[in-house]
């Protein structure tokens, strides 16, 4: 397989990747700044994604992304691709009913996929929240149980969607600004880590650039 098929076919598939595990937070942040009802000026706009050139359109309250994709792979690429299934002269991606759209030309399978994702749309579960240039997407998973995202800009003027995943080491830091609940199941495993941040203890997290693995995208339209 050639190298760009690998990249497509990695970005086909991240589109439809389960979510890592992230961080909890009792209360939507920053718990003392109003609801925001739309997003400033300066935000809106269409951005292209540098890691995978996908199109994030902001609107006055709303976020969406969209991926046109295309590849080129063989048959026998697509049936030892453990996350593709080829049946019935289509490909499927993994836990997904709709099929890809593919041509041919000869042995080789073109597959093309255009998907839109709405990435944030304020209302009464997600909430919107400004603190310093940086907007806090707060996602309500239930009672007190919230994800957040930070929206951003950084001095190049790129702009970056971020959040905290789980992991072992940024546990150990998160550890060392606030404290953590753990929720386990019945066998004892962790599955869910909350935390209730005062002001300050988020100031910290923040500075501490716990706020990552996201991606970033530059401005093409206004």
């Amino acid at each position: 397989m050639k190298k760009t098929a690998f990249i497509s076919l990695t970005i086909l598939l991240l589109a439809f990747s389960s979510c890592i595990q992230e961080l909890s937070f009792k209360e939507a942040q920053p718990t003392e700044k109003k609801n925001e009802t739309k997003f400033k000026n300066k935000f809106r706009g269409e951005y292209l994604c540098i890691e995978d050139s996908s199109i994030l359109i902001i609107s006055k309250n709303k976020i969406t992304q969209n991926w046109n994709i295309e590849t080129k792979l063989t048959k026998t690429q697509i049936d030892t691709t453990s996350e593709l299934e080829f049946k019935d002269g289509l490909v499927y991606i993994e836990n997904n009913e709709v099929p890809l759209n593919i041509d041919y030309l000869g042995d080789t399978a073109i597959i093309s996929y255009k998907y839109e994702e709405t990435i944030f749309n304020i209302s009464d579960n997600q909430l919107l929240r400004y603190f310093k240039g940086i907007y806090f997407l707060n996602y309500k998973q239930f009672e007190n149980s919230w994800n957040v995202k930070t929206l951003s800009f950084n001095k190049a003027g790129i702009l970056s969607i971020n959040k905290i995943h789980v992991s072992e080491e940024e546990i150990k830091k998160i550890k060392d600004l606030t404290n953590i609940e753990e929720t386990t199941d019945d066998k004892g495993a962790i599955i869910d880590y909350t935390v209730h941040p005062t002001k300050k203890e988020l100031k910290e997290i923040l500075k501490s650039n716990l706020f990552k693995e996201g991606k970033t995208f530059i401005k093409i339209k206004k």
